[in-house]
């Protein structure tokens, strides 16, 4: 992945738990359990989501990614704001917007 901002915390059963940004796991003291550390409460998108209710999720919550999950909340996949753009713009606009990076 070009651009990891969050921590997924699953359990053992690949059940997602919460989140956390990379800054909050890097400034937490060291000792800290990831639960006290992660959000609990959080938007996620459903695997039989439509891309364009995936992409409506994340410019609504203004979110850099949103989970995926199944029916029994197990994590399957990661959407983020990139992929939501590609399906919101329209084809002639994506040609317009500036490449910051080269990807090889």
């Amino acid at each position: 992945m070009d651009n990891v901002y969050y921590v997924y915390v699953v359990d053992e059963g690949e059940r997602l738990l919460g989140v956390l940004s990379l800054r909050e796991l890097i400034v937490a003291e060291p000792l800290t359990p990831i639960g006290r550390v992660m959000h609990r409460e959080l938007i996620r998108g459903r695997v039989d989501d439509s891309h364009d209710e995936v992409a409506r999720l994340i410019a609504k919550y203004n979110l850099l990614s949103l989970p995926i999950v199944d029916d029994l909340g197990r994590l399957k996949g990661i959407v983020t704001v990139d992929d939501a753009m590609d399906v919101i713009l329209p084809d002639d606009w994506k040609q317009r917007v500036p490449k910051v990076y080269a990807r090889s």
